[in-house]
């Protein structure tokens, strides 16, 4: 005969009960005695706060039931003791009737209850345990909730380092405590790492940045701080280098481990990467000066043919000087057709339609075809981005409309405007008359702007946003992720529309429906539909991804999988649907 089923074991939770009153001390085990009886609770009694805290020591308990009232302790120092020494410690204040409004000080303090001895025995007494310790695991669960949430915000998905804006703050708060202590700065850039998501995909470039980061963790210190900053781009603080030449070292060694880099997943690689390098406070006494010399300096190693370079004292004009060369060479590019604009369609949601064209620059020049994050920062240092903005447009401006007069729906032209152009004087005005000359109204044409431009710049940038939209423009924030671009900057009323960064999809879709990146990502949809801003998803790779988001809120899709950036004559052929099989946003879910 089989024995009867046993009802399943519930382990007893672990009440402290901290009461020097030894009449206080039995009444109150006497009063939990049927749950001690049952196997509910273990109580355990000391006589001082002094023995609460060593017991808490050798044991974890889930409930402290303390008195104000201690031979070695007196009043709310006695809750903030407990909780220093155990954080998850639900604490219960026992409290005499003339001490009601110290008790109600102790629930600000973290204490989860008070109890006025006398007026709770038996089952009322546990009710209010029970209550007290429900309290403090939804309190753990908000603080954990809370903090998943500020690691989102302030780290890259990808790499788990910080990312700029959380940089930014670290470097402030070590600038503050510098005094006479030299410190470093180190802006990094990875070089063909672009080749290596177009030839292998984003899966092996993401593991590729994941060898990067660690390279970097294994090449400083702890005391040493670390950040991804953008696409390829890294920052480093070395603290209390001492002199320069430490600091060439570290990032020499760095230099050499990427360049060691051959294979990844098994799938062959060649990058490399620039560094730059500024000293405090030699090179600069605000974060602002150390900033812009050192990704100066990184962007002349890049032009140099990569490795380090640290600031010279006359950097500022040998800067400058390259900066204007740079120009005469772009002035030169665009009346010799040494420009290149591809174009990269995105869709309607569900129907698969063109919904716009997106305008990508590229620089061939004789070390390869560069991508904009290459040359567009010497560029607006070197001033000549607005006019050149300009004329690009109008090379953009005339394929697009060659699209239109021939009837290939091509939809709305989409330009990207830099931080330099948008602040412009009279830019607005001037890109107007550029487009009117080619036949295009502004209601025709999209604006995209970077969001960390938009999100990093105090609300500088709202009143030159709002002259492009009373220009009749529809403006787009680019690359929307947590810290790479403010909140606030949905809610201008120049923002029509938000391109959400494939990072924080990727990190939605890899997490799943209740992790914190979807969590997030529900609350930034919900966001701007309240603030009736069309959503793009970008970086789309498959239709087995896009599946992922069936059911969100958002209208238009981008990506490789719905068409790669193709050069003027094969966007036509995708317009005439002569280039493959067009694939229709929606079409996982229509199999």
């Amino acid at each position: 005969m089989s024995a009867a089923p046993q009802p399943p074991t519930i382990a007893p939770f672990s009440i402290l009960a901290v009461e020097d009153s030894p009449a206080d001390a039995r009444l109150l085990k006497e009063s939990l005695r049927e749950a001690i009886d049952r196997g509910e609770l273990v109580l355990k009694t000391v006589r001082s706060i002094g023995d609460a805290e060593e017991e808490l020591r050798r044991n974890p308990h889930d409930c402290a039931l303390l008195d104000l009232g201690l031979p070695d302790g007196q009043g709310l120092a006695n809750v903030e003791r407990l909780r220093s020494l155990a954080p998850q410690l639900a604490v219960i204040v026992l409290t005499g009737l003339d001490c009601e409004s110290s008790a109600i000080r102790a629930l600000q303090l973290g204490a989860q209850e008070y109890v006025v001895k006398g007026q709770y025995e038996g089952e009322r007494l546990l009710k209010v345990v029970r209550h007290a310790l429900e309290r403090s695991r939804q309190v753990r669960e908000l603080e954990e909730r809370s903090a998943r949430q500020f690691e989102q915000a302030s780290h890259d998905p990808v790499t788990g380092l910080i990312n700029r804006k959380l940089f930014e703050e670290r470097a402030r708060q070590h600038l503050a405590t510098a005094q006479a202590k030299r410190f470093a700065i180190c802006f990094l850039d990875l070089d063909r790492f672009k080749a290596v998501n177009d030839r292998h995909g984003h899966a092996v470039g993401d593991a590729l940045l994941l060898r990067i980061a660690q390279i970097l963790r294994e090449s400083v210190r702890d005391s040493d701080t670390l950040a991804r900053i953008g696409g390829d781009e890294f920052a480093i603080l070395l603290s209390s280098i001492g002199e320069l030449a430490r600091a060439r070292e570290v990032a020499e060694r760095i230099v050499e481990r990427i360049r060691g880099i051959e294979s990844i997943e098994g799938r062959a690689v060649s990058v490399g990467c620039s560094v730059g390098i500024a000293l405090y406070p030699e090179h600069g006494e605000t974060l602002e000066e150390l900033l812009h010399h050192s990704d100066a300096a990184m962007y002349r190693a890049k032009g140099s043919g990569g490795g380090v370079l640290s600031l010279p004292d006359e950097f500022g004009a040998a800067d400058a000087e390259l900066s204007g060369q740079f120009g005469a060479d772009a002035a030169k590019a665009v009346a010799e057709g040494g420009f290149e604009i591809h174009f990269q369609p995105w869709l309607h949601y569900g129907t698969g339609d063109v919904a716009g064209i997106e305008a990508l620059l590229r620089w061939r020049r004789p070390e390869g075809l560069l991508l904009p994050a290459e040359f567009l920062p010497m560029l607006e240092r070197g001033g000549r981005m607005p006019e050149l903005g300009l004329e690009l447009a109008r090379l953009a401006a005339r394929d697009w409309r060659g699209w239109r007069d021939a009837g290939l729906a091509p939809g709305l032209l989409a330009l990207n405007l830099s931080g330099a152009e948008l602040q412009a004087p009279q830019q607005a005005e001037r890109l107007v008359a550029v487009l009117a000359e080619e036949g295009i109204r502004p209601d025709q044409v999209q604006l995209e702007v970077d969001a960390a431009v938009m999100g990093t710049s105090d609300g500088r940038l709202a009143v030159p946003a709002e002259r492009f939209r009373e220009a009749g423009f529809a403006m787009v924030l680019e690359g929307f992720l947590p810290g790479n671009g403010d909140l606030h900057a949905l809610a201008s009323p120049a923002i029509a529309g938000v391109k959400l960064d494939r990072r924080l999809l990727r990190a939605a879709a890899r997490e799943g429906r209740n992790s914190t990146p979807h969590r997030f990502l529900l609350g930034l949809l919900a966001a701007a539909s309240a603030l009736q801003l069309q959503v793009f998803l970008t970086g789309i790779e498959s239709g087995e991804e896009l599946e992922g988001f069936a059911g969100l809120d958002f209208r238009y899709v981008q990506g490789f999988w719905p068409c790669p950036p193709l050069a003027s004559e094969a966007l036509a052929d995708y317009l005439r649907g002569g280039a493959g099989q067009r694939r229709p946003a929606a079409e996982t879910s229509a199999a």
